[in-house]
């Protein structure tokens, strides 16, 4: 029996490998893994390969993932890339380190008035700019979109790491020490819907850490509908983040080229 349903999931597939876009475009549902833990284990990048076996003919950063370039949560839904072959897996990885591979992720969040449950959870404070950009766009009942960049490094956190926080030069000294070197930028377009605690976020990122967007959305005080990890007032609703876009160089002709859902 497959637990939790997950042999049930599918993937589409939006692009399918050809000599002139020598890579699968694929859109992985919410529920399923982007790539197995063991040999044949079901996952977005197992079924991807079952359908394009000559991904499996790529050697990846991992044996088992073969062409695989980025990951998404296994909550998440959303557009995950694989290389069908070696030239043009090695292409995407030199272009993933030269920040010219962008993602684009839409969620549904929810505001977070009282943000002390920030400190206590391990957040840095904001900068006092972004403090008074978020607290007009939320009281000002004609401000509809705010546009926000969070900069920060990242740290794990939690029992057994499960979570990261963002970590800046205000953040502890046992922190810094936890932190990677590496500054990391997401992006943030947050419009209001009708009621006024509920948002639409739309976040670009160039270069990735693991659930970067999620926790810069919480740090925000804008965490994520249903989030488990991040969101520490309501879970109650669905878990809505879509990784919705990515664009990148063909490495066929060095153009540039965009999917999105």
């Amino acid at each position: 029996m497959c637990e939790n349903k997950v042999c049930e999931k599918k993937i589409k597939v939006l692009s399918a490998p050809s000599e002139n876009q020598p890579f699968a475009v694929i859109y992985k549902p919410s529920g399923l893994p982007s790539a197995p833990l063991k040999p044949s284990e079901n996952s977005a990048s197992v079924q991807c390969e079952e359908l394009f076996p000559e991904i499996k003919n790529v050697c990846g950063k991992k044996e088992i993932e073969h062409g695989l370039l980025h990951r998404i949560d296994t909550d998440t839904q959303g557009i995950l890339l694989l290389a069908s072959t070696q030239k043009a897996y090695d292409f995407l990885c030199r272009e993933q380190s030269e920040m010219n591979f962008i993602k684009t992720y839409k969620a549904k969040c929810v505001y977070c008035e009282d943000k002390s449950f920030l400190k206590e959870e391990g957040f840095p404070p904001l900068t006092l700019s972004e403090k008074l950009k978020i607290e007009s766009f939320v009281s000002e009942p004609e401000s509809k979109t705010l546009s926000l960049t969070l900069n920060s490094f990242f740290r794990p956190f939690g029992i057994k790491n499960k979570a990261v926080r963002p970590v800046t030069d205000e953040s502890s000294a046992a922190a810094l020490k936890k932190s990677g070197k590496i500054i990391y930028t997401t992006e943030i377009l947050l419009t209001k819907g009708e009621k006024n605690s509920h948002f639409t976020a739309e976040c670009r990122i160039a270069k990735g850490y693991r659930h970067q967007v999620r926790c810069h959305l919480s740090w925000a005080g804008f965490p994520i509908k249903g989030d488990s990890l991040y969101n520490f007032t309501d879970n109650e609703e669905e878990f809505y983040f879509v990784a919705s876009g990515i664009k990148f160089r063909n490495p066929a002709d060095g153009k540039w080229i965009e999917f999105s859902i």
